[in-house]
Formats: C-alpha cells, structure tokens, sequence
C-alpha cells in the first residue's frame, strides 16, 4: 500500500513540474494564461481546445515547455475527434521538447493502440515511460494489455507479474492477471488469481464473474452460475454476469433462461455488444432467425468491427436460405480480421448449399490454416469428404477432429462411420465418452448394444424442443447406419426425418442434405 501511495506523490509532484507553465498561467492575468488554461481544460470541447493549443503553439514568445504543454494537449483532443495520426504527431513534437516526460510516451502509446495494428510501438513507448518511471505499476499493466493485443499472453503474464511484485495488494493485477493465464488454458492459475482479487475486494463483481468463467472453462457448470450469482449480488447492474450465465443455460439447452439473462444483461447497460450476439445465438437455437439478425445487426451498430457477429449474421441468413446475402457478411468478417477462421466455415457452408463443393472444401482449407486447432473445420470438411471427396483424406479430417476434441460423441460417431464404410474395425469402444448423458444411447446402437428402436425410445426429455433435436439426430444417424447396411429406402426416409425436424443450424440438417444429394434424391 506503501509502494503505491508514494507512486501517486511522485506522480503528482512530476505532473507538476511538467505543467508549472500551465500552473503559473492559471495565476496570471492576460491572454497566454487564458490561452493555456483552455489549452489544458479537457471540459471544454475539443475543438476549442485545439483552437487554444495552436495559439499556444503558434505562440513567438512562448517557452519550450509552454510549447510542450500547447502539443501535448492538442494531441488530446485531437485523439477525442478519433484524429490518431495527428495525434501521434502532436506527441512527437511534446516529446522532441520535453524527452522526459514518460506521460507523454504513454498517452502516445495509448494513441498507438487506439489506431489498431500499433501494438509494437505503444510497446515501445510504454518501454521508454518505464525507463523513466521504473516504479510505476499502471505502466506495467499497460505494457501487459499491449502485448495481450499481439496474442502474447504468456509475456502479458510477466509484465502482470511486475506490477504484483510492486504492488502486491494489486486487485486489477490480479483480475487481469487471471483473465490471461484463462486465455492461455491454464484455469486453475487463474481461479488462485481470482480468488486473491475477491479477498482483497469481496464486492468485486467482475473477479466473481471471472472467476464463473473459469469454472466454466473447466467444465464445473454449477459453481460458474453461483459464482455469476455471486457478482449479481455484489452489483445487480453487472452485465456480464447475467450475459455469462445466460451463456452456461444456452449450453444447457435452456434457451428461453438464457434469453431472459441477456434480456437481463441488455436492461443493464443497453450498450452492451456481446448480449446482443449472444441473444442472436439463442434465437438462431429457437429457429427465429428474423430476430437474430435484428440481435446481430444492433451488436453491429454497436460494434462496427465485431467479426463474430457479421459471421453469426451470415449464418442467419444461411438458414433463411438468402445464400449470396449470408456471403456478405462473412467476407465482411473476413475482411475485417483475416485471420478470422470462423468466416471461412461460413462461407463454405454457404458454397455447400449452393452445391459448390471445391469451393467448400477451399474454404474449410482456408480456415484450418489459420487454426490449426479448429476441430469444427476438420469435422465439417471430414463430413464433406464422406460424401463428395477422398475417403483418405476423410479419414485424416476426421481423425484429426477426433484428436482435438477425444470426448466429444458426434466426432467419434462420425469417424466411426467413415471406418465402417472403408470396411475398417470400429473404434468406439476405446473412445473416452462420457456414456450417461445424450448422445449416448446412438453410441451404443452403433456398438451393437441397442436396436434401432432402442435408440430412439431412449430420447426422452421434458422440453420439448429439446426432444425434437434428439430425435432428429437419431434419425439422421440411424439412416447413416442403414445407408451401410445396403437398406436404402429405409435410410431415404429417416434422411427425410431428420431433414424435417432438425434445426437448420445442426451439422446433421447439412449433412441430410448432402446425403441426399449424393444419391441423387431432391433435399
């Protein structure tokens, strides 16, 4: 506590030095005092602001630190009017007079940051605010966020544990801290760092909802809500706790729950982008896909560079059949972050329904190149390859899949079709699935455990909606099942089944349709 009270007296004690003009102007009559003094109000309007500051400037008998001043706050406001080149120029020239202001280094490299793309030289700058203030936390942590903006957490995480050193009572260093070691995988890290954020601020909403992150990262779905609910207690307003929890009932298949939290969340704070996306995800669930582009067109007004919802919008219009529209959204995503794999999958879907598969399989391509880790893409060209391509490579796509994701059923289910189909032995029995929860009784159909009929009778649920997927999912792998036992009309009509009743954003839906395709029946 110590360490940061002297800080900020330092800090202070710099700050006025750096602006005794300004100080003295304050006490002195006449026009440069009046000059310097709206030059540095950052009440006034920005506009008159720069006004001021160029006089200041432009100013014959002003002194280099007076000049200093008159560039440092044009630069300012003119990052206010969103002006960033002009700004970093204005800083330039307040760091040219004045070398040692790490302030100066700092607000530039804030300027960096806000133009996007800047990260190496707001690093740089942060570097040379710290050779100047080697005591000064805040540099730390930002030196952090610009290294987190390259994708660099792990060096993030040093520079975290820089700022801890200094300040050990330090609850942003330690949100923040946890919130990268999660991004890095590594969630029992982050609960020990939000649970020292939580005794040093019991209030704290966001280390509680944080923390709920962290459990639902590892899987732990009951302790992430009481720890949403924790953060709704210490702060009913807290968006992203009700938007968080509305994430774990979606993942439940809750989904009028988890509309009632983003409805929540929105009530909170309305300018709160990700609810939006995330309440268009779940009207995509319900079918209601006017709805969700509406979700999605607002998380765009409100975030005109939100790639995730240009790409969920592309899926909406997908599903309403409105392909070349649904195309340009994704290449919008596409152009907004190249290296945004998810717009590629979109847009080999949109190349599947309109029966262009080389561009399909180009795009799901384009998409493993630039995540290598990105199981969907592998599962999804697998499911392509399985109907219109190799089988070797289908294997390959689908074993990879398998390998990223080992628990999850429908990969292993997919996989073994492709084996049973190339006459190879089934692999399921040794696959790590969990066997008490959904799809586990299609499991043990395709083992051998259970008959058809079985299978399907074992679909039980109590929403309704929810029985409706299950159904069609037993459907549409009972038909794959009897496509391969050579019965083909009974496996026309299950395909025609599960075309009628799954969602139009399940893999299976696109997967009756191209089943039937390849054997030359109308979807």
């Amino acid at each position: 506590m110590m360490i940061g009270r002297l800080e900020r007296l330092i800090a202070k004690v710099r700050w006025c030095f750096a602006n005794l003009a300004i100080l003295l102007a304050l006490g002195v009559p006449g026009m440069a005092g009046d000059r310097l003094k709206a030059c540095s109000d950052d009440k006034i309007d920005a506009r008159n602001r720069i006004a001021a500051c160029k006089d200041v400037i432009e100013d014959k008998v002003a002194s280099p630190i007076d000049q200093a001043i008159g560039y440092f706050n044009r630069a300012s406001a003119l990052v206010v009017m969103g002006e960033y080149d002009n700004a970093i120029s204005d800083y330039d020239r307040a760091i040219d007079l004045n070398p040692n202001n790490a302030f100066a280094y700092r607000k530039r490299a804030e300027a960096w940051m806000k133009m996007g793309g800047g990260g190496d030289r707001a690093i740089a700058d942060y570097d040379r605010a710290i050779r100047i203030e080697p005591t000064n936390v805040s540099l730390y942590r930002d030196r952090a966020d610009a290294w987190a903006s390259k994708d660099f957490f792990k060096r993030a995480i040093v520079e975290y544990d820089l700022a801890i050193r200094l300040e050990p009572k330090n609850v942003t260093g330690y949100k923040k801290r946890g919130m990268l070691r999660l991004y890095t995988g590594d969630e029992d890290l982050a609960i020990a760092d939000f649970n020292l954020a939580i005794s040093l601020d019991p209030g704290s909403a966001e280390a509680y909802s944080s923390r709920g992150l962290a459990w639902s990262q590892k899987g732990d779905k009951d302790r992430a809500v009481a720890d949403y609910e924790s953060a709704i207690a210490a702060d009913s307003k807290y968006a992203p706790a009700y938007d968080n929890r509305g994430l774990v009932r979606a993942s439940r298949r809750q989904y009028d729950s988890a509309i009632a939290d983003y409805n929540l969340a929105i009530a909170s704070d309305p300018a709160y982008a990700t609810a939006y996306h995330n309440r268009a995800d779940a009207w995509i669930r319900k079918g209601q896909f006017d709805k969700a582009i509406g979700d999605y067109d607002r998380a765009i007004f409100l975030n005109p560079g939100y790639t995730g919802a240009y790409v969920g919008q592309c899926y909406a219009w997908l599903y309403k059949d409105k392909y070349n529209r649904a195309t340009l959204d994704c290449n919008q995503a596409a152009r907004l972050d190249y290296d945004f794999a998810d717009a590629y999958a979109g847009l080999a879907l949109a190349s599947i329904y309109k029966t262009d598969y080389v561009d399909a399989f180009e795009m799901y391509g384009e998409a493993i190149r630039l995540n290598r880790k990105f199981s969907g893409a592998y599962l999804r060209r697998g499911i392509l390859g399985f109907y219109f391509g190799s089988h070797s490579n289908l294997q390959t796509d689908l074993a990879m899949a398998v390998k990223l994701e080992p628990a999850d059923a429908y990969n292993a289910l997919w996989l073994d079709l492709a084996r049973r189909r190339d006459g190879l032995p089934s692999v399921l029995r040794d696959a790590p699935l969990d066997m008490t929860k959904w799809p586990a009784p299609l499991v043990r159909f395709f083992k051998g455990d259970l008959k058809a009929d079985e299978a399907l009778a074992a679909v039980d649920d109590a929403d309704a909606m929810v029985r409706q997927e299950k159904v069609c999912e037993a459907n549409f792998y009972t038909a794959e099942f009897q496509r391969l036992q050579h019965r083909d009309d009974e496996a026309l009509r299950l395909y025609r089944l599960a075309l009628q009743g799954c969602p139009r954003d399940f893999i299976e839906y696109t997967a009756a349709v191209m089943a039937l395709r390849a054997s030359g029946h109308a979807p």
